[in-house]
């Protein structure tokens, strides 16, 4: 079972305390920024969820989580978003399967794991369905 996770956050607290909360649970990689993300997803993946914070200097969140489904539609992504930043493209993400949940901050720890436990269980189940034999 895949429980590869990104945390993709420009503030180095934020990712300090994934880090702390997530790492004996998960598989866990950081990036501070989308293309490191970006990097960080081809470099080793492949992840099951990816979690990104919607505000980053250069590319935001919304951004980087399309690129990666583009690279792996399989993926399940998690925007980290303040109420404000939702309207900005999340909606539209959301409704689209390119996000598969929306977070506000402040996000307790629980919350998150719970999220992230979620979307692990839904990406390998995607992973073990059995392929469907074709008769002609």
């Amino acid at each position: 079972m895949n429980r590869k996770v990104l945390c993709v956050d420009d503030e180095e607290s934020i990712l300090k305390g994934m880090h702390l909360h997530l790492s004996r649970e998960f598989d866990l990689t950081t990036a501070t920024s989308g293309e490191e993300g970006l990097k960080a997803f081809s470099d080793a993946g492949p992840f099951a969820v990816v979690v990104g914070d919607m505000r980053m200097p250069g590319m935001d969140g919304t951004e980087m989580l399309k690129l990666i489904k583009d690279l792996d539609s399989k993926v399940k992504t998690i925007l980290l978003t303040g109420h404000a930043d939702f309207e900005v493209g999340g909606a539209d993400l959301l409704q689209s399967g390119q996000l598969y949940r929306i977070l506000t901050k402040p996000c307790s720890p629980a919350k998150l794991k719970s999220a992230i436990d979620s979307g692990i269980l839904g990406y390998n189940a995607v992973e073990e369905e059995p392929e469907e034999d074709v008769h002609y």
